[in-house]
């Protein structure tokens, strides 16, 4: 008995504390009316333009036209997921800056817990408020059927319940993951950002063999989230019995799972704040900067040690927080959207491989000679004092040769071979690719040495809890397309010298096709050596001068 009476003060003490929540978010960010009408503006478009597609949608049905089960379908399991992601992201945000050593001396976990889930709902609420209205109208008017207008709000609220409730036990379980396991933040990272290319592979793959997505759309017809459709239009109709039993459905599910819910959730943050959360201890993963390494022992002495210290720890930052891997996507961004149209455009085997070894050069060459300030932010003053500007500039060279070439050596091989492009030219345009390598990085290297330590802020990354430095605003894109133009234009010689339309031109005047090619590629290596020398010596030179202060 005692449980049971203390359920409702749990629900009054939850709803205070959502209220002082609320009032603290809206001192901290304001509402869409003050400080921010242009986010109102855009709003109140996309429920103009929303509330248009349910009129539309509802004057087709009316006029007899069929109900558009998989367009609906795929549109509310969209806009379901959306609601779940978005109410993860405020669980995420008004979590941290809940105070337990306050609120566990007055309230216990579970009224807390209701507290912050009844925040999100409200939050969630306040950002569908605009767009339900659009489509509760639309829909109504479209019908000939005002009482629309009431089941519809009924099904979109209901249905952000449900989103709320699973979007913050979600986030606080995987919270709580985090805290127990090292690497599940980093395993996190990994699937948020290389998660895409699945997704895409995917949809390649249904387009390129036709599949029919009617077995997933008759899976929705079949999971309860289906139920929120019939309910928001039972009021258009006179209420077939299946409408009618989805309804009641639908409130059978929310007064089922969302208790649920609140009491996983309660039960995450009591072992959130209530228990010592596991640490990281050993070395494991940790490796000695200065010993022999497998590129000393083949090269041997020729190199300074410094040189590959430098080389060594870019490498290990890599593998620890790999940020320049994820620079690697403004080379594949940048030779995607203006380099393939154009390579496409011209045709030709043979500068297509020209293309593929470029873009895989600049992408290794920016992975490790890109931001070199940010990367080094935190060790700058010692930087400076153990190591020489070549040395530096050197083992960036080397961290990126070595990655770089037999990346590109091995890919372009087996394409050169696939394609038929012969030897020779295979071999000069996998060593064109190997030169454009240390060509990036130089460039990267020689633009990023040139920003000022002041420009440079903390800022949150994947793969790490600890903040990273990077430059602020638009100049850090424009840098890179600073360097990514310069290392295209040092190889555009062999896409003019491979390109069909040119080399058949000068075919005609009695110069053989394969001593065009040749030579267009030899032109290009001796441009890209030359780009490489000279932004290393600028690079060279602007380590030396660099000011701390």
């Amino acid at each position: 008995m005692d449980r049971l009476t203390r359920i409702p003060t749990d629900i009054r003490q939850g709803a205070k504390i959502t209220r002082a929540e609320w009032t603290r978010h809206r001192r901290e960010f304001g509402t869409p009316s003050m400080g921010q009408p242009v986010f109102l503006v855009v709003l109140l478009g996309f429920a103009a333009g929303l509330s248009w597609l349910a009129y539309s949608l509802g004057r087709d049905i009316t006029a007899g036209q069929p109900f558009p089960d998989d367009l609906v379908g795929l549109a509310v399991s969209v806009a379901f997921v959306w609601m779940v992601w978005r109410s993860s992201k405020y669980t995420h945000v008004r979590f941290e800056r809940l105070n337990p050593d306050l609120l566990l001396t007055t309230v216990p976990a579970r009224t807390a817990a209701l507290g912050l889930l009844g925040f999100v709902y409200a939050r969630l609420l306040t950002t569908l408020a605009v767009p339900t209205l659009g489509i509760a109208v639309g829909t109504a008017v479209g019908l000939r059927a005002p009482t629309a207008v009431l089941t519809v709000t009924l099904a979109i609220v209901g249905m952000g319940l449900l989103a709320a409730a699973l979007g913050t036990t979600s986030r606080l379980a995987a919270r709580l993951v985090a805290l127990r396991f090292v690497r599940a933040r980093y395993y996190r990272d990994l699937l948020v950002v290389f998660g895409w290319i699945p997704l895409v592979v995917g949809a390649m793959l249904l387009e390129e063999l036709s599949l029919s997505l009617a077995p997933l759309t008759g899976v929705f017809g079949a999971l309860p989230l289906a139920w929120f459709v019939d309910m928001a239009l039972v009021g258009a109709f006179d209420g077939t019995g299946e409408a009618v039993r989805h309804t009641v459905g639908v409130f059978g599910l929310l007064a089922t799972a969302v208790p649920v819910f609140a009491v996983g959730a309660t039960a995450f943050v009591r072992r959130i704040w209530e228990q010592d959360s596991a640490s990281s201890t050993g070395s494991r993963g940790s490796h000695s900067l200065l010993e022999t390494g497998v590129v000393e022992r083949v090269v041997g002495e020729r190199i300074p040690r410094a040189t590959y210290t430098v080389a060594r720890e870019r490498w290990l930052m890599e593998r620890r927080v790999p940020r320049g891997l994820l620079s690697t996507g403004y080379a594949l961004v940048f030779m995607g959207a203006v380099g393939f149209p154009l390579v496409a455009l011209v045709g030709g085997r043979t500068v297509l491989l020209v293309y593929f070894a470029v873009t895989l050069g600049l992408a290794a060459g920016v992975a490790f000679g890109s931001d070199p300030i940010g990367t080094e932010y935190r060790t700058l003053p010692m930087l400076f004092t153990s190591v020489t500007g070549r040395q530096f500039v050197g083992g960036v060279l080397l961290a990126a040769t070595v990655v770089g070439v037999p990346l590109v050596a091995l890919v372009i091989v087996v394409l050169g071979i696939v394609g038929s492009v012969g030897v020779a030219q295979t071999l000069l345009i996998a060593l064109l690719g190997g030169v454009i390598c240390p060509c990036t990085a130089s460039v990267a290297t020689m633009v990023g040495l040139g920003v000022e330590r002041i420009e440079y802020a903390p800022v949150p990354f994947f793969f790490t809890e600890a903040p990273v430095y990077g430059e602020l605003g638009a100049t850090a894109f424009l840098r890179q397309g600073l360097v990514l133009t310069i290392g295209v234009l040092a190889s555009l010689p062999a896409f003019v010298g491979t390109a069909p339309s040119v080399s058949e031109r000068i075919a005609a005047l009695g110069v053989p096709t394969a001593s065009i090619r040749v030579g267009s590629l030899l032109l290009a290596l001796l441009l890209a050596v030359a780009v490489t020398r000279t932004a290393a010596k600028i690079a060279v030179q602007r380590f030396r001068e660099y000011q701390l202060e």
